[in-house]
């Protein structure tokens, strides 16, 4: 890290000598690795960093293509995530309390020493309410739309609504968090069927099942990526991608779902790079986050929720 910063900062320089009328302006440099070391130094150099390459562009200091990579080379390191917003690990055994997890459809079960579960049995099409589902008034309207959710997945293709040969029903869950635009996921999971499909999702507003705006990230055993976007207008694919394997070992494993604060959206599996895209589809904060199971078998060991400020 120490060699980073030092490249950063030598190129930093060297971007700031057309404007050496204005160097007294720029505060004064500390080291990142000279103290704590958390990570929010670091951060704050990146930001001033990208600060200087703004100031550099509109003064025309540098040449655009050099200012470009910098950014690049800047926005590797950048994390602006640095407020805990979400965090379960499923230890206590009770996914209804702290924090408070809702079953719109399905069910959802604490398996001890994995975490939150859900299998869906693909040869069937029936799909059971979790028993410790409270009955509250919201509660009951949020299983409509999870009625509605399973009537729209289990259409067939030609719209004809003939469900004898349907895809299985979806088994959904979500729980409120106050998700700033920018965030970071990080869910530890284990794919423990060959069928089906698990999609970790962030929403706006109130949970309205399929019609809640936001995005997801889906899974598809064997490996495939799909980032969705859903809004007034509908569903669409922002992005495809394969995983660097298939996860079907029954192994926990870690994926994590990063969005900028620019709009670009990066997704690691295990530490290795399987998506890098950008969508400005949304600005405003997330109010939620939401599991989706259709048809498969899915163990959720851990996931947590980092905002930016």
């Amino acid at each position: 890290m120490a060699r980073l910063i030092g490249v950063l900062l030598a190129i930093t320089m060297a971007v700031a000598v057309p404007a050496q009328a204005q160097q007294s302006t720029y505060s004064q440099w500390n080291n990142p690795d000279s103290s704590a070391g958390d990570g929010k130094q670091t951060q704050a150099f990146i930001d001033k960093l990208n600060a200087l390459v703004d100031r550099a562009e509109r003064a025309r200091a540098a040449d655009p293509t050099f200012l470009r990579d910098l950014r690049d080379l800047a926005r590797g390191f950048d994390r602006p995530w640095h407020e805990r917003v979400f965090d379960d690990e499923f230890l206590d055994g009770d996914y209804a309390k702290d924090p408070v997890w809702t079953v719109v459809s399905g069910k959802y079960w604490i398996e001890r020493g994995w975490g939150l579960r859900s299998a869906i049995d693909p040869a069937s099409n029936t799909n059971t309410a979790n028993e410790n589902t409270a009955t509250s008034n919201e509660d009951k309207a949020a299983q409509i739309f999870g009625q509605i959710l399973n009537q729209v997945l289990t259409r067939k293709k030609d719209g004809s609504g003939d469900t004898r040969s349907a895809e299985p029903k979806a088994a959904v869950i979500h729980a409120g968090a106050k998700v700033s635009n920018a965030f970071s996921m990080e869910a530890d999971f284990s794919s423990w069927s060959k069928a089906g499909r698990l999609q970790f999702a962030v929403y706006q507003g109130n949970f309205r099942g399929a019609a809640s705006p936001g995005y997801r990230l889906g899974y598809s055993p064997g490996g495939k990526l799909e980032l969705l976007r859903v809004s007034r207008g509908g569903t669409s694919v922002v992005d495809r991608a394969d995983a660097p394997y298939a996860l079907e070992d029954k192994k926990v494993h870690r994926l994590v779902w990063s969005r900028h604060v620019d709009g670009r959206m990066t997704v690691t599996i295990d530490d290795k790079s399987v998506m890098d895209t950008t969508d400005r589809g949304f600005r405003d904060p997330f109010s939620g986050i939401a599991l989706i199971n259709v048809g498969g078998d899915y163990i959720i060991k851990k996931i947590s929720m980092l905002g930016a400020p």
